[in-house]
């Protein structure tokens, strides 16, 4: 003995029962009238009650009908929403995650992604703020850009650029306070703190002249060098940012760069990602965008 009703017979009763109607119940399943009928016909010889009254071209619900039909809408309601969450998830998961630092989604990253929006195989990704350490497993993600370390050896790592700091200001911060960073007062200079695994990096005592002392507590200190620039933008002072960071802002002219000493920074900017992902379509052209670009930039 069949306990379960057969599931076409239920979805053309509940939209009969929905639209009022065989033809409309028909043209929403994509079959024809006669055949909802007959489905509707196997659903009440199957629980042997009349479902509807037909008068002509109308319908109406029985008894049977109105007590069936509320827990049947609300079944299928929750299967058409189960397989839009699972078709949801599975648009999800051909959609890479790429995750980076803060100041470098806020600066160069956007602009050396926008070839792939305009190519036509162009995939969209999802693009994570986080700082390292992260975990490609448990945080789903899929590639990673970072700054120098060897937190990711297990993964497949390609160096993208080498940089180097700058000085910068705004023009109007020129205009008022000068350019010589040998005579900037020690208020005037923006700092950044690198972090914890950033010790060696160069800073406002290696960019000005050799003997200078600089009284920190007197300058704006920030965490990221995006920070940095927003400040320095807007006239604040001087700050040592990496030029790949400040490119836009110095083509755009809202930023000046000021001489300084040339400050390679003692790391370079990495991408990681899963072995298992090496020939993925999507890494392969975000890896192609970023090192053309630095290739571009070496010129």
């Amino acid at each position: 003995m069949k306990l379960n009703a057969p599931m076409n017979a239920l979805k053309a009763f509940e939209a009969a029962a929905r639209t009022g109607s065989f033809t409309a119940a028909a043209a929403e399943l994509g079959v024809s009238s006669p055949a909802v009928s007959q489905q509707v016909k196997l659903l009440e010889d199957f629980w042997q009650q009349a479902l509807f009254i037909r008068q002509g071209n109308r319908l109406s619900l029985t008894d049977a009908g109105q007590t069936a039909y509320p827990q049947l809408a609300q079944a299928m309601a929750s299967l058409a929403a189960l397989s839009a969450k699972m078709q949801s998830e599975q648009i999800r998961k051909t959609r890479l995650v790429l995750s980076a630092p803060h100041s470098v989604v806020e600066t160069w990253l956007p602009g050396k992604l926008a070839p792939l929006m305009r190519a036509e195989e162009y995939t969209p990704i999802d693009v994570r703020v986080d700082e390292d350490p992260i975990d490609f497993a448990r945080d789903k993600i899929d590639m990673r850009i970072f700054f120098g370390h060897d937190l990711y050896g297990d993964f497949q790592v390609h160096s993208l650029f080498a940089d180097h700091l700058i000085a910068v200001a705004s023009p109007d911060f020129i205009r008022q306070f000068g350019a010589h960073l040998q005579d900037m007062p020690d208020k005037f200079l923006i700092h950044t703190h690198w972090g914890s695994g950033f010790t060696s990096s160069p800073n406002w005592e290696a960019a000005l002249p050799v003997g200078k002392t600089i009284n920190r507590d007197l300058g704006m200190s920030v965490r990221t060098s995006s920070v940095a620039l927003v400040f320095a933008r807007h006239g604040f002072g001087v700050a040592l940012v990496p030029a790949a960071m400040a490119a836009d802002d110095l083509y755009a002219e809202r930023l000046v760069q000021l001489d300084s000493p040339y400050l390679e920074l003692p790391r370079s900017y990495r991408l990681a990602y899963p072995k298992r992902l090496q020939s993925h379509p999507t890494i392969v052209r975000v890896l192609g965008a970023l090192s053309h670009w630095a290739d571009q930039s070496k010129r």
